[in-house]
């Protein structure tokens, strides 16, 4: 990686991709720059376009760089297959929500409160598969309730438990 001042970069020219900016800087605000962008020889940007701009909003003058030496052709193919890899990314939603519920706050995630919401109902789905407890308890069974401050804090503590594969039930 090495370090370059951004005003020597150019935008890649018709990148198809729209961004979200402000998720970027506040990701770059919070955590910093994890991971270089990818410029060619001519200092052009083939990937990271959009967090080169968010960089900018936040006044940033040097950013991280991976540097490359492609032709025209592949230059494109490379912006293109960018963009096209994260389109067909999928999350294995309870290891998602595993990572999500861990953490003390959604800061800095791209996630909100709703999205995490949704990906526990979406769970929950999976979950009625999962055989109902006994009406009553048999002696080789035990059972915990569980005081929460809220119903968010409930969920947390829930989705928790259900990966672990613990049978869960409200009362």
């Amino acid at each position: 990686m090495t370090l370059v001042n951004i005003a020597e970069l150019r935008f890649y020219p018709g990148n198809a991709r729209r961004g979200d900016i402000d998720l970027i800087a506040e990701s770059l605000g919070k955590l910093g720059q994890y991971k270089p962008i990818v410029v060619n020889k001519d200092g052009t940007i083939l990937a990271g376009n959009h967090t080169v701009m968010a960089a900018q909003r936040l006044g940033w003058e040097t950013i991280d760089v991976h540097r490359v030496d492609v032709d025209d052709d592949t230059a494109k193919r490379i912006v293109i297959v960018d963009n096209k890899a994260n389109d067909q990314s999928t999350y294995d939603v309870e290891d998602l929500v595993n990572l999500l519920t861990e953490l003390p706050t959604l800061e800095a995630t791209g996630f909100t409160r709703y999205e995490v919401d949704q990906l526990l109902e979406s769970l929950d789905d999976i979950d009625a598969e999962i055989p109902e407890r006994p009406a009553e308890p048999t002696p080789e069974g035990f059972n915990l309730l569980v005081e929460c401050e809220n119903a968010e804090e409930q969920a947390r503590i829930k989705a928790r438990l259900l990966a672990e594969g613990v049978t869960v039930g409200e009362v």
